[in-house]
């Protein structure tokens, strides 16, 4: 499973929250900006202090980074992630934000769909 590296500069974050295309989910909001290039897919975590207390947000961003890490290795490259934190994500079940954020990106085109008899049991 590789890491996916991270979108650190306020300009690509900028890019992605003026330009990329967002889904509003029950857990977190995905923002992304496909760029045109096969760099590697970036990623930035965002929680903010509408969240709660740092403790929450600090939950909430790892629970996030945890949801994807199970499928990063599947994510094409050329593209600039943002994972956006919501009030329920610390409370909402963890296979759901892990679905909710996987079908997200499927939507967008950076994972390829897996039929339902092709995933392992």
């Amino acid at each position: 499973m590789k890491a996916i590296p991270s979108l650190r500069r306020q300009q690509d974050l900028d890019t992605v929250f003026e330009e990329g295309h967002w889904r509003r989910l029950r857990g977190a909001v995905v923002g992304v900006y496909l760029r045109d290039d096969d760099r590697p897919t970036r990623l930035a975590v965002v929680a903010g202090r509408r969240i709660g207390t740092a403790v929450r947000r600090n939950r909430a961003r790892r629970r996030m980074r945890e949801a994807i890490r199970g499928f990063a290795d599947e994510i094409r490259p050329g593209a600039d992630i943002v994972l956006l934190a919501r009030e329920a994500t610390v409370e909402v079940d963890f296979r759901l934000l892990q679905t909710d954020i996987r079908q997200a990106l499927e939507a967008e085109g950076l994972l390829d769909v897996v039929k339902a008899e092709d995933q392992p049991r």
